[in-house]
C-alpha cells in the first residue's frame, strides 16, 4: 500500500462519526492550550515573560503555533491534523517533558506539573489509537 492510499484511508477514517467528535474535542483542547501560552506571554501566569527562561519562552512560541495550526485542521478533520498532532506531542512534549525535564523544572512542584502533562498526553493519544482502530 502506498503513502497516498494509507493518507486516504485515513482521510476517510477521520470523516467517521465518534472519531470526527474525539478530533473536534482534541481541537478545542488545543485550543485551551494555546490560550494558556498566550495567557504566558502577557504575563498572566504570575511570572513576566520576560523573567521566564529563554526555553519556555521558545516552547510558549511553538506550541501556540502548533496548537492554533493543529486545532484548524482537526476542527475541518483533515488527516495531516491528526499526524501533526501525534507527532507534535511525541517531539514537543512528552521527548523533551522526560528526556530534558531538568531544563523545564524551576521548582519542585515543576515535576509533578510535567508528569501529569505527559499522562495526559499519552491518554489524548491513545485514545485516539483506540478510536483509529476501531473505526476501520
Amino acid at each position: 500500500m502506498s503513502s497516498s492510499q494509507i493518507y486516504e484511508q485515513l482521510q476517510d477514517l477521520v470523516q467517521q462519526k465518534w472519531l470526527g467528535i474525539y478530533l473536534r474535542f482534541l481541537a478545542l483542547v488545543l485550543l485551551f492550550g494555546a490560550a494558556v501560552h498566550l495567557s504566558n506571554i502577557a504575563g498572566f501566569s504570575g511570572t513576566p515573560w520576560q523573567q521566564t527562561p529563554m526555553l519556555w519562552r521558545v516552547m510558549d512560541l511553538l506550541l501556540l503555533g502548533f496548537d492554533l495550526i493543529v486545532a484548524y485542521g482537526l476542527w475541518r478533520k483533515l488527516a495531516w491534523s491528526a499526524i501533526a498532532l501525534t507527532v507534535g506531542i511525541v517531539a514537543l512534549q512528552i521527548i523533551p517533558y522526560t528526556l530534558f525535564r531538568t531544563y523545564f523544572i524551576l521548582k519542585p512542584e515543576d515535576g509533578n506539573l510535567l508528569n501529569q502533562m505527559v499522562i495526559f498526553e499519552l491518554l489524548l493519544l491513545g485514545i485516539l489509537g483506540i478510536l483509529l482502530s476501531i473505526e476501520k
